[in-house]
């Protein structure tokens, strides 16, 4: 019966344990700050213009074009292998 209690008190009433609720209130205000203190805008110099725009904004085209190449290059690596 204490055991029941216990695992009633450490979970919400969503179900959701409340370490896993803290964790995500810790990273949504991580994000907001992160998007806060990148805001400011930057030249960014292709081979062929230039584009004024907001340091948020190139992190986060860097963090995309490494997923999918993170992605990609393994399957394209592995399928060069069987030929």
């Amino acid at each position: 019966m204490a055991d029941e209690h216990q695992l009633q008190r450490s979970t919400s009433d969503a179900g959701i344990p409340r370490w896993k609720l803290v964790l995500w209130a810790l990273i949504a205000i991580y994000a907001v700050a992160f998007l806060l203190l990148n805001s400011s805008k930057q030249e960014v110099s292709f081979v062929f213009f230039s584009v004024n725009t907001r340091l948020i904004w190139l992190i986060l085209l860097s963090m995309a074009l490494g997923a999918v190449l993170a992605s990609i290059l393994p399957r394209w690596w592995r399928s060069r292998g069987r030929e």
